[in-house]
């Protein structure tokens, strides 16, 4: 298990412009028709706070298409990243004062939540082997991190076969020792 740091608590603030780039992102993975990822950094010296947005490539498609029964998820329903190049990026955040602070992700016709695959992924565990499959949860994110889940949801999942995507909702979920639950985030200016 990390370091406790104040964001992993909840409570983090969002840079307006920050949120509009994670909803930009979702938007336009809803188009590629897989979920985005990314991660949020903010000044060490304002813990709470996230300014920047920094995108990542979702690879899921690509292991689906490697090892299609181990990952038997596509980027739709699933996303993982390069884990080197995002470990690298919180040692380069910490070591230069602004740390990474959220990761991000969105679901594609599905609400705003941590799925039963995202808390074993993010703890540290072990996701199903199967559709519907049992999950083992490891010990924690690797990360001091809080997560921030986006949905995104299209015209034809409402009933409005002709209407764009839109987002349609937020949710900010930390770690409490046992299981990711749901915090509290805001946004200004």
């Amino acid at each position: 298990m990390v370091m406790s740091h104040p964001w992993t608590a909840g409570g983090v603030v969002l840079k307006a412009s920050v949120l509009k780039a994670v909803e930009a992102e979702a938007l336009a993975g809803y188009a590629r028709d897989e979920e985005a990822c990314g991660y949020l950094k903010g000044p060490e010296g304002e813990p709470l706070l996230c300014d920047e947005h920094v995108r990542m490539e979702n690879i899921a498609n690509k292991l689906h298409a490697v090892d299609p029964e181990r990952y038997f998820r596509t980027a739709r329903t699933f996303f993982d990243f390069n884990g080197k190049r995002f470990s690298d990026a919180v040692e380069k955040g910490a070591a230069e004062g602004r740390p990474v602070k959220v990761l991000y992700h969105s679901h594609l016709d599905a609400g705003a939540y941590f799925s039963p695959t995202d808390a074993a992924m993010m703890s540290g565990g072990e996701p199903p082997a199967e559709e519907g499959g049992q999950i083992v949860m490891g010990p924690g994110p690797a990360f001091p991190l809080a997560f921030l889940v986006t949905s995104v949801r299209g015209g034809a999942d409402e009933g409005r076969p002709d209407a764009a995507p839109r987002i349609a909702e937020h949710r900010l979920f930390v770690w409490d020792g046992a299981a990711f639950v749901a915090s509290t985030f805001s946004v200004v200016d």
